[in-house]
């Protein structure tokens, strides 16, 4: 509970340090409580354990509502916050802090419950109807660039939606590809003294039994309970099995910090509005949703990414280790006949050639493709057209798969080598440059190009004496930054095999032979540098 207090007291100061910046304090106080209403209905909130690891969930603050309605406190503070906000000055500065204190009472209100059993109660259809309608949301948005369109394409908006439901719905359908979103989101509801008991009972008669295998096991025994909250792990697989979980308000998850944060964000914000009034700007709203969408988004990459300071702390020895062993850097060593610093430099020069020879390749086939991707060009007859879409196609598929999967196919297709790093640079930058010769193509100046058709100049003359001459510079600045682009691809290239500074880098920390890897990690940065300004000098000069 102490380090959700520490959570509630930095949100509170984020809004202090905001509102002395003279920044608008209605804005976090729409964002906060947007963002909250996320919170309460999709993350994860507490945890419900079950017989197996599996069978445990981590129910929302919404899932568990049904053990504890104060938590309704939580979107109405919210809603009655967001509604003061609209009349803004110190209304919305209440409505923040009635919101912020909703929000606190309600969430530490559900940390002095008690440990109980609850039963689980899946929602059926609910996850698949989000899926539905995030694809019918999707061909609906083609509406507003399409007026003349617009009733078809909502109409196919509505049908997909609702194939889509049904299809995601059935066990045949999406179903066997997607089968956890079959009553995935489920609710908690309080058990009668009854059952619990009854389980307890099972549980205790099934006791002796148990011990015997714990006691061949080494295992200490266990001791018989009163009731089934009396459980500190999992409870019998019998009440697992038909739907019973022990729920733990005090084992808190990433929604529970997300949850305190947001509420003393609210609740500081409301404050400094408060205090000063004129603390609000005309496009609060639109702030406001944004700054929702970015904490919707970045709290649970930060739990998904497993991100955690205390791990550095953890493996501090180990980095004081690592630079003991890598400095000073091993240049050479003629007894043992190492020679670090001259494999380095051969292992760069071959690194700077693989980006050389990909940039290359890429350039020769994208500045083709690049004019069937431009709109401007192929925009006179429907073959043409097609074209164009097929080449958009190409390139937007292709840019979709990183340059190092295309490195690990190729190598696994050609073997170890920099010929894989070479084909997997130029394929993805073919798509890079493609794409951005395209664009300057489509933004180059329509004067030139009318005055040679006006004459009757063919469709080759005017790209020749038109375009080009417009694009040209463009195009060597383009492919200069992508070679700048492509040395630091190479690098990674490395580590899968492909060939370069990277390989060597590689087996040298495999090896544990640091004081060589330095020498090639001191290179890189030399060598990154020297390109950097060199590639920005000649950008410089060409545009």
């Amino acid at each position: 509970m102490t380090e959700l207090l520490l959570y509630t007291l930095l949100g509170g100061v984020l809004a202090v340090l905001a509102g002395v910046a003279k920044g608008s304090m209605r804005r976090w106080i729409i964002g906060a409580g947007l963002a909250l209403l996320v919170v309460f209905a999709a993350f994860p909130f507490s945890r419900a354990r079950g017989f197996l690891s599996r069978d445990t969930i981590d129910p929302t603050l919404l899932g568990v509502v049904p053990v504890l309605p104060l938590l309704l406190l939580i979107p109405l503070g919210v809603l009655l916050a967001l509604v003061l906000a609209r009349r803004g000055g110190q209304a919305a500065g209440l409505g923040g802090v009635l919101g912020g204190v909703a929000t606190l009472v309600a969430a530490g209100g559900w940390y002095l419950q008690p440990v109980q059993i609850a039963k689980l109660y899946p929602l059926e259809g609910l996850i698949e109807l989000l899926l539905a309608l995030g694809v019918a949301g999707s061909i609906a948005l083609l509406s507003f660039s399409r007026p003349r369109q617009r009733v078809p394409i909502l109409i196919g908006a509505v049908v997909a939606g609702v194939l889509a439901f049904f299809w995601f719905h059935t066990p045949q359908g999406g179903g066997a590809y997607l089968p956890k979103s079959l009553g995935y989101y489920k609710l908690l509801f309080p058990t009668p003294p009854t059952a619990q008991q009854e389980f307890a009972e099972a549980y205790n008669r099934a006791l002796p039994e148990l011990n015997a295998i714990r006691k061949e096991l080494g295992q200490d025994e266990l001791k018989p309970i009163q009731s089934l909250a009396d459980l500190q792990g999992a409870i019998p697989q019998q009440a697992s099995s038909e739907g019973y979980r022990l729920v733990q308000p005090a084992t808190t998850q990433y929604g529970a910090f997300a949850v305190f944060f947001l509420a003393g964000l609210m609740l500081g914000a409301g404050l400094m509005q408060l205090r000063n009034a004129s603390l609000q700007e005309p496009d609060d709203f639109r702030a406001g949703i944004l700054i929702a969408l970015v904490a919707s988004f970045l709290i649970p990459a930060f739990d998904a990414t497993e991100f955690d300071l205390n791990k550095l702390v953890v493996g501090w020895p180990f980095l004081q280790q690592f630079a003991d062993k890598a400095w000073p850097p091993l240049l050479a060593d003629p007894g043992a006949e190492r020679y670090p610093l001259q494999e380095v430099l051969s292992q760069i020069a071959v690194t700077v050639q693989m980006a050389l020879v990909g940039t290359f390749l890429a350039a020769i086939f994208a500045m083709p493709l690049s004019f069937l991707a431009a709109r401007n060009v192929t925009s006179g007859t429907p073959l043409m057209r097609s074209v164009f879409y097929l080449t958009r196609l190409f390139l937007n598929v292709l840019r979709g798969v990183p340059t190092l999967i295309i490195a690990l196919i190729l190598v696994a297709a050609v073997g170890l080598g920099p010929f894989a790093g070479v084909m997997a640079i130029a394929i993805h930058s073919l798509t890079e440059l493609g794409k951005l010769y395209s664009e300057a193509i489509e933004n180059a100046d329509k004067g030139p190009v009318e005055a040679l058709e006006s004459t009757g100049a063919s469709g080759v003359n005017v790209v020749r004496w038109a375009i080009l001459p417009q694009v040209l510079p463009l195009f060597v600045s383009y492919t200069v930054y992508n070679f700048e682009i492509n040395f630091r691809s190479s690098l990674v290239l490395g580590l899968v095999g492909a060939g370069g500074i990277g390989y060597f880098i590689n087996e040298k920390m495999a090896s544990g032979q640091y004081d060589q890897m330095i020498v090639g990690v001191i290179a890189i940065v030399i060598v990154v540098n020297i390109i950097d300004f060199a590639s920005s000098w000649l950008r410089s000069r060409l545009v």
